[in-house]
C-alpha cells in the first residue's frame, strides 16, 4: 500500500521534528502495511523561494537518510520504499516557476497541489489549466474533503484531476457519511497526510480495515487499488 501525502520528513515544516521521530512514523507506516511513502513537506511561494525550499528539503533528507543508515540492515530493509515531493501550496503565476518540476513527486510529472481554503476565483482556475496545458504536468488535490461545501467545487470536479482523501476522514463521525459517497462515486487515492505520533498520526491501515468492515471488501479492495495505481503509473 502506498501514501502519496506525509509529513515525515524531519525538521522542515510542521511534521516531524527529529530523524527519530521520522523512523517511528515509518514504522508505524509498516505496521499498517504501508509499503511505499512520499515525503511531502509543504511549500508556499509566499514564505521561502523554491530553491531555498529544495536546498532545505535536501538537507531534512540527508538528515533522515544518515539516521536509517545507522539502522540494523534487518530493520532498515522492512521499511517502506521513499519518494521525494512536496505539497505545493497554490500561488499566482505557479505555472512559470522554473523549478516546479522538482517540486513533483520523484521520478513522475504529477505534482501534489494544496488549494486555498476559500477565495477560488476565475484566474485560479485558470492557473491549474495552464499548469497542465503548458507544462505537460498533472496536479493531484491534495485533501479534496476540505473543499466538499465549496461553491465551486464541482468546477473542481469537472477538470477531472486526480485527488487525495484523508484518511481521517473514515475514521471520525464528522464527514465520513460525505467522504464515504465521495469515494463510492470517485476514483480517489487514500492517503494518511500525517505530522506526528500526537494526534495527525499514519492512519492508512486503520482506514482501510474499516472500510472493509463497515462497507465490504470491495470497496476497500478499490481504495487501495486507486491508491497504489496513483503512483505506480505515473
Amino acid at each position: 500500500m502506498t501514501d502519496l501525502h506525509t509529513h515525515i520528513l524531519p525538521g522542515i515544516d510542521d511534521g516531524c521534528r527529529t530523524p527519530e521521530e521520522s523512523i517511528a512514523m515509518l514504522r508505524e507506516q509498516t505496521r499498517q502495511g504501508v509499503d511505499t511513502v512520499a515525503l511531502t513537506p509543504h511549500f508556499y511561494r509566499g514564505k521561502e523561494k523554491p530553491s531555498t525550499f529544495l536546498q532545505r528539503r535536501e538537507e531534512a533528507w540527508q538528515t533522515l537518510q544518515n539516521a536509517l543508515a545507522r539502522l540494523p540492515e534487518e530493520e532498515r530493509n522492512q521499511l517502506p520504499r521513499l519518494i521525494l515531493g512536496a505539497e505545493v501550496a497554490y500561488a499566482p503565476g505557479i505555472w512559470e516557476w522554473p523549478e516546479l518540476m522538482q517540486l513533483c513527486y520523484e521520478g513522475t510529472k504529477v505534482l501534489l497541489l494544496e488549494l486555498p481554503g476559500d477565495q477560488w476565483n476565475e484566474e485560479m482556475f485558470r492557473q491549474i489549466y495552464n499548469l497542465i496545458s503548458r507544462t505537460g504536468i498533472t496536479p493531484t488535490i491534495a485533501h479534496v474533503e476540505r473543499y466538499f461545501h465549496h461553491r465551486d467545487f464541482w468546477r473542481l470536479l469537472e477538470m477531472q484531476l486526480p485527488m487525495q482523501i484523508s484518511a481521517a476522514t473514515l475514521l471520525y463521525p464528522l464527514g465520513r457519511k460525505r467522504a464515504c459517497k465521495f469515494l463510492e462515486e470517485q476514483e480517489c487515492v487514500l492517503i494518511s497526510d500525517c505530522h506526528n505520533l500526537d494526534y495527525r498520526t499514519p492512519n492508512m491501515g486503520k482506514a482501510v480495515d474499516w472500510l472493509r468492515r463497515k462497507k465490504g471488501n470491495e470497496m476497500a479492495r478499490i481504495c487501495v487499488k486507486n491508491t497504489d495505481w496513483a503512483f505506480k503509473n505515473t
